[in-house]
């Protein structure tokens, strides 16, 4: 009898691990569209740079596209919770973090050696 009293909690915990599994790896679903600048500041202060020159296309089959000026990128992306995982073709994966991530705004906290930067972008 104590076999059958462990099958209900063996099937939920088998369906809990299943659906915590999925969910971790699963592509944010506000990311998907063309998303330009808008702000880019380093250590809360505006940078100099013009952010409006920088575009991110993620697509729903997770591949992206990125420019700044004359610098194209395209690879794949993830995420998981509050991170964004980009993996250039040629090149190692990075991570930056998601301070927000809705459907009409997307902001990113990067560090670029010990430098922390922030970009933010909106949904064309």
């Amino acid at each position: 009898m104590k076999k059958n009293s462990l099958a209900p909690y063996l099937f939920l915990l088998s369906f809990w691990m299943l659906a915590f599994c999925k969910q971790a790896n699963d592509n944010n679903p506000v990311l998907p569209g063309k998303w330009q600048g808008t702000e880019w500041l380093i250590f809360d202060q505006p940078s100099g740079m013009d952010a409006t020159k920088v575009m991110f296309e993620f697509n729903a089959d997770g591949t992206y596209s990125a420019e700044f000026g004359s610098q194209r990128q395209k690879g794949s992306w993830r995420t998981e919770k509050d991170k964004l995982y980009t993996t250039e073709e040629g090149k190692k994966e990075i991570m930056v973090k998601l301070l927000k991530a809705d459907a009409a705004n997307l902001e990113f906290e990067m560090n670029r050696g010990g430098q922390k930067e922030i970009l933010k972008l909106v949904k064309k």
